[in-house]
C-alpha cells in the first residue's frame, strides 16, 4: 500500500466531520455558557471570549482540551489555557490530523487491510484515531476484525457488522451521536 493511495491530512470531508463532532469556537462558547462543558483549570473564559480566542475546556473524560479536539499535553510551545487564535488552532488541527492519519495508516497496514481506494474507511479510521488515539483504537479487536473482513471482501463480515461492533463499546456510549454518525458512513458501503 502506498501513501499516495491514502487521503491527505487536509481532506475536506475528514476535516468537516472532525470539526462537526468536536465543535467550532461558537459551539464551544455556547456549551461553556450553558454549563454542558467546563473550562479547564487556568482558563479565563470571559477573557478568551472578549478576545475572540478558543478557550480550554474539559472533554468527556475530564481531560483538558483546546481548539478542535486537541488534548493538552503541556508539550505545546504556547499556553493553551490563555486561549488560542484561530490561526494557531488550525495549525494545531493540521498537526493533529497528520498524527492520527499516520496512526490509521499504520493500523491498517498491521491488519493487512486493503483500503487503498476506500476513502470512506480511511476517513473513518483516521477520525477514530483522532477521537481516541491509535493505541486505544487498536483495542477494538472485534470491530477492526469485522471492518477488515468487510474491506477485504472475504465475505465473513459486512460493513454493517463492523458498524454494530463499533457501537457496542464504551466509546459509542460516551460520544453517542458522533458514533452513530461515523458508523453510518460505513453502513452506506453495504448499500
Amino acid at each position: 500500500m502506498t501513501n499516495e493511495s491514502w487521503i491527505s491530512a487536509n481532506d475536506p470531508e475528514l476535516l468537516a466531520s472532525i470539526t462537526k463532532h468536536e465543535g467550532d469556537k461558537e459551539t464551544i462558547y455556547k456549551c461553556i455558557e450553558s454549563g454542558s462543558l467546563q473550562t479547564a483549570n487556568g482558563c479565563d473564559f470571559q477573557a478568551c471570549k472578549a478576545k475572540n480566542l478558543w478557550p480550554s475546556y474539559l472533554d468527556s473524560e475530564g481531560l483538558p482540551t483546546v481548539g478542535i479536539g486537541h488534548l493538552i499535553t503541556n508539550k505545546e510551545k504556547y499556553d493553551c489555557h490563555a486561549g488560542l487564535t484561530d490561526e494557531l488552532v488550525m495549525q494545531q488541527l493540521a498537526e493533529d490530523v497528520q498524527t492520527h492519519l499516520n496512526g490509521a495508516k499504520k493500523l491498517a497496514e498491521q491488519l493487512n487491510m486493503q483500503i487503498e481506494s476506500n476513502l470512506i474507511v480511511q476517513r473513518f479510521m483516521t477520525e477514530m484515531c483522532f477521537n481516541i488515539g491509535a493505541n486505544a483504537y487498536a483495542n477494538f479487536k472485534n470491530g477492526l476484525k469485522k471492518l477488515r473482513s468487510a474491506v477485504n471482501g472475504d465475505g465473513e463480515f459486512t460493513y454493517n457488522n463492523a458498524a454494530d461492533e463499533h457501537l457496542n463499546s464504551k466509546w459509542a456510549r460516551q460520544v453517542k451521536s458522533r458514533a452513530t454518525d461515523m458508523v453510518d458512513t460505513l453502513r452506506k458501503l453495504d448499500s
